[in-house]
């Protein structure tokens, strides 16, 4: 486990000299450290209990999902390792929740994690709410910052950019709901709009490779957008998470058996009626200043399952 010898944070987003960000970059530093090692303790033993002292929110719900399904299915553990910290985001807020992200290499991956840390109030706890993965050639952009150093982050509730500037208030909802629309239908309204990414590519596949004698059908739909980034040249990056519901109705005289997929940890007898998969996918969409809108990077899998 890499901690605080391999763990330094690049803090030219956020200088020391900055007015009131939500955190400084040596704190941070300090934060992604006590998560890496209590991360790993969590990893080690798939403590849920140990988890939730860490995450929360759909990241909490996603990686609890991942332990179960490794505890019941005997699954190799792949161990979440945090690497260098290439660069830190903070804005400046005036009230709570604070939140701020951080970028970091994963220790023996090809990918490195965008992770959302947010305080709910003074005496609260920092918690990862949610943690993209992207590929290690990706570039987020640079943030733009504010004059007091902090970078500039948009308020959903006011419809404020942290400098002032307003926007309209449902912008960033507006795209994520429209993107979770065409992921249910290819032809939905604002579909055109987005360029074609290989998250959609990848789920369009997962949809396809549905075994015969089902009737399958598959919906997305989005959480409330709370975390995004303007860019230095106008564009923007939106934490979001989205709601996916597989639904299959087996069609007679035939069944349904997840053996050896990850569903077979709640659903492990074929069955003769029905199920309904519940997944979470959390997603980083860059907004670019020009060209169409894409999911950068993503984290996500199987939170439940109920069949008969």
């Amino acid at each position: 486990m890499v901690s605080a010898a391999g763990c330094s944070v690049v803090d030219r987003d956020v200088p020391e000299t900055a007015g009131k960000p939500a955190i400084r970059a040596a704190e941070a530093a300090s934060l992604v450290e006590q998560y890496d090692i209590a991360r790993s303790r969590a990893d080690a033993s798939l403590d849920a209990d140990q988890l939730a002292e860490l995450e929360a929110g759909a990241l909490l719900r996603i990686d609890r999902g991942l332990y179960f399904q490794q505890r019941e299915l005997g699954l190799a553990t792949t161990p979440v390792q945090l690497d260098q910290t290439t660069s830190l985001i903070a804005g400046s807020f005036e009230e709570y929740p604070l939140w701020f992200v951080t970028v970091n290499k994963l220790v023996d991956s090809q990918e490195q994690v965008a992770a959302v840390f947010v305080r709910r109030t003074s005496t609260a706890p920092w918690l990862v709410t949610e943690a993209p993965r992207l590929a290690q050639s990706t570039e987020l952009g640079r943030p733009e910052v504010a004059s007091d150093g902090s970078a500039i982050v948009f308020d959903p509730v006011t419809g404020r950019w942290s400098d002032g500037t307003t926007v309209e208030r449902g912008f960033a909802q507006q795209l994520i709901d429209d993107y979770a629309a065409m992921l249910t239908d290819p032809g939905a309204p604002g579909a055109e709009q987005f360029a074609a990414d290989s998250f959609v590519e990848q789920m369009r596949q997962l949809a396809q490779a549905q075994p015969g004698g089902v009737d399958f059908r598959q919906q997305w739909q989005a959480d409330t957008v709370r975390h995004v980034v303007r860019l230095s040249d106008g564009g923007v990056l939106i934490f979001a998470t989205l709601v996916r519901t597989d639904q299959y109705t087996v069609q007679p005289r035939s069944s349904l058996d997840f053996a050896e997929l990850p569903a077979s940890a709640y659903l492990p007898k074929p069955l003769r009626a029905s199920a309904r998969l519940d997944y979470r996918h959390q997603v980083l969409m860059l907004v670019p200043s020009s060209g169409k809108p894409l999911v950068i990077g993503q984290h996500g899998g199987l939170i439940g399952a109920a069949g008969s």
